[in-house]
């Protein structure tokens, strides 16, 4: 019986085995000088670079192609018709965390699991089916460390110099902290208690979260998005305050805690405040808005409950100044109209306007420390009478110092007798260290003055009282609040009621 053990020949030292019987080689979808170019990693292994760089002309082009290659942060690769590397520059083995050696040859399914393998595979049949290069798109691959990473790529279709697809081109990044980020605000987006949303300009919804469905009463997002074809008509529980936000976002491009009332998807009207945002191309044409509402109708309950409370003590305060002053009943009350309107005319906020209401009708509240018969008296006041009447500055600020209003109440009852040139009292105050609502508050009491009755005197009439006030704007009163009185009394129609 032969030994069918390895030999040794001596002769010719080579190995010989006993013979087995094997099954032929599988046959290779790469030719023989694909093979041999595989074994070259990097940029040497490129086909076309290799000629490129053996053309004496084209020499330099070849060192400027591999120095971008060498050294730009995105990955290039190529791959054969069936998704094996076979070249790449060294970006692509960062990425990969494998080394050029191990990367070559390598197959797309070896560095990406089972679902993102299919989504490789579709993409890039896509781009060998139809010629046509995609962009953005995205999978997850898997380092040689186990980490797991996020790539973009872009894809075209390579071909040979007959034409015939051999394969394709690759440019990728890493986008992982892009998508851990997108992940961060995905879920702030949909855990958030306040309604997110994007509108077109035609004033549809084009996304909204969970929390913008539930605050304006639909089911989800979609049917929020599905149901509302027109934001205006079917949410603004008052339509023209849309077309007013409109206008306030072209001009400003952000608007922040626009109050208003929306309409429910079962009828019931709530308070919102809205913070939006406008976003333009490139032309400056507007492509969307963005923004957050917060449903407020608590709060402003809950204000609305507060300020009449208030609104029924600060009458309180001024009935009892006209309960000892008869000839001046009515007086608070009709310089408080005249100021608001003149607050509105000059475009003062309307939080300063709320302040403004409530000081002017108890700007004199200070009175009730001067004696009734100096109040009432039909002769005119001695210069010690006069005195007296002047302190009621002062001691309007002492009543209400202490009153934790939400505006400065206290300190426009105080100034409301400065005068913008220093010459008022009780403190001489200058132009702008003077409230702009005591300002206005000057202009509208003179004003009602001048045009009521008092025990001292008839009526001067309106027209006098208007005379007054143009010929000392910028000299005792502010001129900006001059001119919105005269236009309401001259241009628009204004009486004192």
């Amino acid at each position: 019986m032969k030994n069918k053990t390895n030999t040794i020949s001596a002769k010719n030292k080579y190995v010989k085995t006993a013979k087995k019987k094997t099954s032929p080689p599988k046959k290779s979808l790469l030719s023989k000088k694909n093979k041999e170019e595989q074994k070259i990693p990097g940029l040497e292994g490129s086909a076309s670079f290799r000629k490129l760089a053996a053309k004496p002309r084209f020499k330099k082009h070849a060192e400027r192609y591999r120095n971008i290659l060498e050294n730009i942060r995105d990955g290039y690769f190529e791959v054969d018709l069936v998704g094996n590397f076979t070249f790449f520059n060294d970006s692509v083995c960062r990425i990969l965390g494998y080394s050029s050696e191990e990367l070559m040859g390598m197959n797309y399914r070896q560095y990406t699991d089972k679902d993102n393998a299919k989504k490789v595979f579709q993409t890039y049949n896509k781009v060998y089916k139809t010629g046509e290069p995609t962009e953005g798109f995205d999978w997850l691959i898997i380092r040689k460390d186990g980490a797991k990473r996020y790539i973009e790529a872009s894809v075209s279709l390579l071909k040979d110099s007959s034409g015939k697809p051999k394969g394709c081109r690759s440019i990728i990044r890493d986008i992982t902290e892009r998508k851990q980020m997108e992940e961060r605000y995905r879920r702030i987006f949909e855990n958030a208690q306040n309604g997110i949303y994007q509108s077109t300009l035609e004033a549809k919804f084009i996304m909204a979260n969970q929390s913008m469905a539930q605050i304006l009463g639909y089911d989800s997002p979609e049917d929020l998005i599905f149901s509302i074809t027109d934001i205006s008509s079917q949410l603004y529980a008052n339509p023209e305050e849309c077309m007013q936000f409109i206008e306030m976002m072209e001009k400003q491009g952000l608007v922040k805690n626009f109050e208003v009332q929306f309409r429910k998807k079962d009828g019931r009207i709530i308070w919102v405040s809205r913070t939006t945002q406008v976003f333009r191309n490139e032309k400056g044409e507007v492509l969307y808005y963005e923004g957050i509402i917060e449903d407020i109708t608590d709060r402003k309950d809950s204000f609305e409950r507060l300020r009449n409370a208030l609104g029924g003590t600060v009458r309180a305060l001024a009935s009892v100044v006209e309960t000892r002053d008869p000839y001046t009943a009515g007086h608070q009350r009709h310089v408080a109209d005249l100021a608001l309107a003149i607050a509105r005319e000059i475009g003062v906020s309307t939080d300063q306007i709320e302040g403004l209401r409530v000081a002017a009708i108890i700007h004199d509240i200070g009175k009730i420390s001067v004696p009734s018969e100096i109040l009432t008296k039909p002769g005119k006041l001695t210069d010690l009478e006069f005195g007296i009447i002047k302190v009621h500055s002062q001691s309007g600020y002492n009543i209400l110092k202490d009153i934790d209003f939400p505006w400065p109440v206290a300190m426009m009852v105080f100034e409301h007798h400065e005068r913008m040139n220093g010459t008022g009292y009780p403190r001489n105050l200058k132009g702008d260290e003077i409230l702009l609502e005591a300002r206005i508050l000057a202009v509208s009491d003179v004003v009602e003055s001048m045009a009521s009755h008092r025990p001292y005197r008839a009526s001067l009439g309106i027209e006098a009282a208007l005379e007054e006030i143009e010929k000392n704007k910028g000299i005792i009163y502010d001129e900006t609040v001059v001119d919105a009185c005269l236009r309401l009394f001259r241009e628009k129609g204004y009486k004192l009621t």
